[in-house]
């Protein structure tokens, strides 16, 4: 990474927050010494190491000062100069990262569909392991947004784009760093570390499970005792966009909470490896006996039915839809004569459409409505002249 990067990295840290990161790494702040315009620090071990930041960024060389301590910190690390500076500017926070690799990433462009899906596949995969976490034991969670997603959902934050590629960078802050026992107050108030800690550890799992070929007994044994929800292993199905993509989900755990020693901090998903990985998101799926009959919203995006004798079409059409707690998909559903010429309307004129059925997977990525209930068509009238 160039200097003038760099540098502009440390612009967007403050003294406060490099001196926490600092302190949560251990060094100690020197109280007395006296220069006024600096803060020094020694080694938490090695007496005669030092590390001086500024005090203040009101200077114009505020910058190039705060890069050249990183610097130094960069051979006592062994980690680059951008890493920590990434870290510096949320010392409080874990920052989770997800990676695509394919040549279609490569070419320097997505479509916004495949952004959409990606995005949606991030909040799907972090909501999954926080309810896993709060409500373990579940197979499949009915619904994604409770107190705590949404606690997550309101202080995370959407990072800045990494430089050359394509990551979706979550900033996720830790709550309630500063009490006593901080592990528990932030299960308490969030659970955003251990929901992190929950989704490495259960991918390093599925990782392993594709590499040792014991899909079936994994599936076998996860459904007397599930280690995951269905809503968390196939939100990473669902992320992958292209056939030949790999996808890399790491965190850059925060200085202040240390992690748990058997976790992860990455994990790494070959392209090859989703098949199989399919099929414990198939086998985990429950099936359409089991899955609850519910509402829907949304608009018809395409019609593939037939014509019968009549010319009257009918059979599948796919639909974008929104679940009542806000989740957003694509679903193939299959109408009767009557629904499917509101479809086409919808189709046709854009209009909204509601509905009922069963919201199950077919076939990986595949979602489907079953035993669609009614079909309504929103179609408002013209309001009469005057």
């Amino acid at each position: 990474m160039t200097r003038e990067v760099l540098l502009m990295l440390a612009s967007q840290v403050s003294p406060i927050k490099a001196q926490r990161y600092l302190l949560a790494k251990k060094w100690k702040l020197v109280a007395k010494h006296p220069r006024k315009d600096i803060l020094l620090f020694n080694h938490r071990r090695d007496k005669l190491k030092q590390i001086v930041i500024p005090a203040s960024s009101d200077y114009e060389m505020y910058s190039n000062d705060l890069l050249n301590a990183v610097w130094w910190l960069e051979k006592e690390e062994q980690r680059d100069a951008a890493t920590i500076l990434g870290q510096m500017m949320v010392p409080d926070a874990d920052v989770l990262r997800y990676r695509i690799r394919s040549p279609q990433a490569e070419s320097g462009t997505l479509t916004l569909g495949a952004v959409h899906t990606l995005i949606s596949c991030v909040v799907s995969s972090l909501s999954s392991a926080i309810c896993d976490v709060f409500s373990p034991g579940q197979l499949h969670h009915k619904r994604l947004k409770t107190r705590q997603v949404k606690n997550l959902l309101e202080k995370a934050q959407f990072g800045q784009t990494e430089h050359g590629s394509f990551v979706v960078k979550v900033i996720a802050p830790l709550d309630d760093l500063d009490e006593k026992s901080p592990a528990f107050a932030e299960m308490r108030d969030g659970g955003t570390r251990q929901g992190i800690e929950h989704l490495l550890k259960s991918l390093t799992d599925v990782v392993k499970t594709v590499e040792k070929g014991t899909v079936k007994q994994f599936i076998r044994k996860g459904l007397a005792t599930p280690p995951f929800s269905d809503n968390l292993i196939n939100s990473i199905v669902d992320m992958r966009l292209w056939q030949d993509a790999d996808i890399e989900i790491s965190s850059e755990w925060s200085p202040i909470l240390t992690p748990s020693k058997q976790v992860p901090s990455s994990v790494f998903i070959p392209s090859d490896y989703f098949d199989e990985i399919e099929k414990i998101g198939q086998g985990f799926s429950p099936k359409s006996s089991e899955t609850p009959m519910e509402f829907f919203s949304g608009f018809v995006m395409e019609l593939c039915g037939e014509t019968n004798e009549k010319g009257k079409k009918y059979g599948d059409v796919i639909a974008h839809l929104t679940r009542s707690d806000g989740e957003s998909f694509s679903a193939i559903m299959s109408l009767s004569e009557t629904q499917h010429q509101d479809a086409i309307k919808s189709y046709e004129k854009n209009l909204p459409v509601s509905l009922s059925g069963r919201l199950i997977r077919e076939g990986g990525r595949k979602k489907w409505i079953r035993d669609v209930g009614f079909f309504k068509l929103y179609d408002p009238e013209p309001v009469p002249a005057a």
